[in-house]
């Protein structure tokens, strides 16, 4: 097994040094930004220059942007310091070796299902586009999908064998995680509570699991309250994070009312900027967490006039954008090429604008670009689809397949209506587990023994 998973972690970090280097061969440092890199990056470069010159104390050392999560300004400070102006590329070949570790434990995961398809998997995992690209881009998602997968190796080793060691590592993978993206503090609710149910229905429920379960909860605890606590001392705030109403305001509201009558937007945004504007005037208040409010304020009263329809229309094509939608469109050399984006697209209904986006584009190089992918993204949607099929037909690991079907399903939940292969990227690990399942059905032995 370790020679298995060794060699499987070294093809998986040369596949994303080589494509790290050759990107960076073609496009330079630019090639490996894309979007929040640049703030990312212009954020740490002054905590570095603060650093520097002694001007950090207190709760300062958990970052200068409430937005970014402290494990998230650590590494990438650490990198900027060190390698300055090279900072892109050391980092995006630190996140190599993190998502190569994440290949590794989605081999893990497969392993404790069926040995057979567990290097199925983790090559699955290994030459996954998505993973590859998004790890070879300045972001904090690689980070956060490798301690989340590391999480729900733990999770599903503990459903077979509750023992500590396995509670520790799912504690770890979560509290590390959350370090990183905050939003998955939720999930832990739901998972221990499944964890709780499986072990009772398996009657393995006594006071030493329930002493496992309750520490899952403790270190995530103590990971994330130093966040809480500064928040609450410094801005008074009982929250981890002041992005919740902005989202809101200004991504999850305007996709709903789009889907709901068509209306772009931009134009949401506008006239939501408009009422703020009006309501609490141009110069926004200096607490980030008073500036949240403000805007979920707003969100709140629009999404209730807005109604359940246009929500449930709205996730719904979020859902399917995510899934289909090819990793091309975050190459940074693809998406910076000059075109109109799929939000700023013109249509009357989502159809008519995704029709446009693919098949009216300013670039034609783009449109085939994004067609071929989208080619491609339906042939393993297809294998995977086989793959979920191979798992309820098995029965065998029906616990642990349930509880990553409740990870794809938080997973869209969280995101809603905001569409991208970045946003797919922690549903990435278990995608691959399911074209390992496909892959394994069809090119096992003949003769073999039918199994998941």
């Amino acid at each position: 097994m370790y020679r298995r998973a060794i060699a499987l972690f070294a093809i998986a970090l040369g596949i994303r040094w080589a494509y790290v280097l050759i990107t960076f061969g073609i496009a330079g440092l630019e090639g490996l930004k894309l979007g929040d890199s640049h703030r990312y990056l212009a954020v740490v470069s002054d905590f570095v220059n603060a650093l520097a010159a002694h001007r950090v104390a207190g709760w300062q050392w958990l970052g200068p942007d409430v937005s970014l999560m402290p494990l998230a300004t650590w590494s990438l400070t650490v990198h900027v310091a060190v390698a300055g102006a090279w900072a892109p590329l050391t980092y995006t070949l630190a996140q190599g070796v993190l998502d190569a570790g994440t290949c590794v434990a989605v081999f893990g995961i497969a392993k404790a299902f069926d040995d057979r398809i567990a290097s199925w998997a983790g090559y699955a995992a290994a030459a996954s586009p998505t993973l590859v690209v998004l790890s070879g881009i300045v972001y904090t998602d690689t980070a956060f999908v490798s301690f989340a997968t590391l999480s729900l190796f733990g999770a599903i080793r503990w459903l077979g064998d509750p023992q500590w060691r396995w509670a520790l590592l799912t504690g770890l993978g979560l509290g590390l995680a959350a370090l990183v993206r905050v939003w998955i503090v939720p999930w832990t609710v739901p998972l221990v509570l499944f964890l709780a149910v499986a072990a009772l229905v398996h009657r393995r429920l006594a006071w030493r699991q329930l002493l496992h379960l309750a520490a899952v909860a403790v270190i995530l605890g103590a990971c994330t309250a130093p966040i809480l606590l500064r928040n609450v001392s410094v801005y008074g705030a009982w929250s981890y994070t002041s992005q919740s109403g902005p989202h809101l305001a200004l991504w999850i509201v305007p996709l709903v009312r789009e889907a709901k009558d068509g209306t772009p937007l931009t134009k949401t945004v506008a006239a939501t900027e408009a009422l703020m504007a009006e309501r609490h005037g141009l110069q926004p208040s200096l607490n980030p967490f008073v500036t949240s409010a403000r805007y979920r304020a707003i969100a709140e009263g629009e999404l209730v006039k807005l109604g359940f329809g246009a929500l449930a229309k709205a996730w719904l094509y979020g859902a399917a954008i995510n899934l289909a939608s090819p990793v091309a469109t975050v190459v940074p050399s693809v998406a910076n090429l000059p075109r109109a984006g799929f939000y700023e697209t013109p249509g009357a209904n989502f159809l008519e604008k995704i029709s446009t986006f693919l098949f009216r584009s300013e670039s034609a190089l783009y449109a085939w670009l994004l067609l071929s992918g989208i080619a491609g993204v339906v042939i393993f949607r297809c294998l995977q689809l086989a793959g979920v099929l191979a798992l309820l037909l098995s029965r065998r690991m029906l616990w642990s397949s349930m509880l990553l079907a409740g990870w794809i399903g938080y997973v869209l939940l969280i995101n809603g209506p905001i569409a991208s292969p970045k946003y797919r990227l922690p549903m990435e690990p278990v995608l691959a587990l399911l074209t390992g399942v496909a892959l394994h059905r069809i090119f096992r032995r003949p003769h073999g023994r039918v199994s998941a």
